[in-house]
């Protein structure tokens, strides 16, 4: 379901202060994080994905999201696949990047046009499939391999972050008795992230993104036809010690959407895509002793796509999805020095609003309630520690159902498995 995907990984995408004080392990990634009931409440490399400053954190260090399964078992490739690394150079600096392709499992300035590949049930078209849908299939070719370059700076208790992102497709045609077309797409993305203490007790973490996708098609003799947008994203999330293992994390991000599309062919006509609002905010507790962690709380989530009026066919039409209240609880235990446990949840009620047009000056609202996921509310992730090297994995949590019927059996063991290294 494209709705719970969207909120595994919005629950992923909020970043938290550099100076905490539970020791932080350089090991973790998408697949601990899931294994987990998709945990924002956590520390975790994956946050650099949105937070460039966490690269300060994790310096020293290499990621590897291997995926999930792409098709039938033991087939090629998988899904989600993106490689991240952070390298010191400095007393205060750090360099590093993100290579990802365009099934990129974030939200955030490596993923490569948000509105085709995002994962919102109320997903908003994206700048390639718009052109493509006007001017015909090919026309422009996808974006893929997204290259983010990440530098940071730290001084006394602060860390700042910077993120710069870049892809870029072209698809140019020249027959040679005229009539050349050139089909092109790329996106830029900047994020910047802030992390300080601002007393003993509360730690604060910023983040903003600022994503640039666009595509155009020229014809040789016809106007060009193009589509742009702007994604903006802010983000924030604080600890607050309460004693010395437990603390209270508020969460709150806000992002926003909005494009233009200039039909091109025989006419110049502009008009605005549809607008894409996210407003979210949660509390949680997060309480670690030793190698016990347990963490959870409850989001309240509101988002909402408009689709504006087109003359003598239809009125301004909106959809909309709030989540109250969204759970995502999490525990991670050392079973033994090699092996982690982990074992989540994560449920949610949610109320949809859709608009339909009878008229070209009216329409009809229909409002329901619905329950979510359907097929799953518990999670299961094991993790492998080999010195410096991690392996962490989902399990699927039909596995403990089948018992010893799992052994020489057909079905998957790991849904998801991220391998990172802690450079010595």
């Amino acid at each position: 379901m494209k709705l719970s995907k969207f909120l595994v990984i919005f629950c992923l995408i909020l970043s938290v202060s550099i100076t905490y004080s539970q020791d932080i392990k350089k090991t973790g990634g998408f697949a601990r994080l899931t294994g987990m009931g998709s945990n924002p409440y956590i520390v975790d490399p994956f946050f650099n994905t949105i937070n460039p400053a966490w690269n300060a954190v994790y310096s020293n260090f290499v990621l590897a999201d291997i995926g999930s399964a792409a098709g039938s078992p033991f087939s090629p490739g998988g899904n989600g696949q993106y490689l991240s690394g952070s390298f010191q150079v400095g007393d205060n600096w750090t360099l590093g990047g993100i290579l990802a392709r365009t099934d990129f499992n974030g939200i955030s300035i490596a993923l490569l046009d948000p509105g085709s590949n995002g994962s919102s049930s109320l997903s908003y078209p994206g700048v390639v499939s718009t052109v493509n849908g006007i001017v015909g299939p090919g026309s422009v070719i996808p974006m893929d391999n997204n290259v983010e370059a990440i530098g940071t700076y730290s001084f006394g208790q602060t860390t700042l972050g910077l993120g710069i992102a870049y892809a870029n497709t072209s698809n140019n045609v020249n027959p040679p008795t005229g009539g050349s077309t050139e089909g092109s797409a790329s996106q830029l993305g900047f994020n910047l992230g802030v992390i300080s203490d601002l007393t003993r007790s509360l730690k604060l973490d910023i983040g903003a993104s600022f994503v640039l996708p666009s595509a155009s098609y020229k014809p040789d003799t016809l106007n060009e036809t193009s589509a742009s947008q702007t994604i903006i994203t802010i983000n924030g999330r604080a600890f607050w010690n309460l004693n010395r293992n437990l603390k209270l994390v508020p969460i709150i991000l806000f992002s926003t959407e909005s494009g233009t599309i200039d039909s091109g062919g025989s006419s110049a006509a502009s008009v605005d895509m549809p607008s894409f609002t996210r407003f979210d905010f949660g509390l949680g507790l997060n309480y670690q002793i030793g190698d016990f962690l347990i963490a959870g709380g409850a989001t309240f989530s509101s988002y909402g796509l408009t689709f504006q009026a087109v003359n003598n066919v239809s009125p301004e039409l909106s959809y909309s999805e709030t989540l109250f209240p969204l759970w995502n609880i999490g525990v991670e235990w050392n079973m033994l020095e090699w092996f982690v446990g982990r074992l989540g949840y994560i449920a949610y009620t949610g109320s949809s609003s859709d608009e339909f047009p009878n008229t070209v000056t009216s329409k009809t609202e229909v409002v329901s309630t619905f329950f979510a996921p359907t097929q799953r509310g518990v999670t299961l992730g094991v993790g492998f520690r080999f010195g410096d090297f991690s392996l962490d994995a989902t399990v699927n949590e039909d596995v403990l159902r089948q018992g010893f019927n799992t052994i020489g059996g057909g079905g998957p063991t790991f849904a998801y498995l991220t391998a990172s290294y802690a450079l010595p």
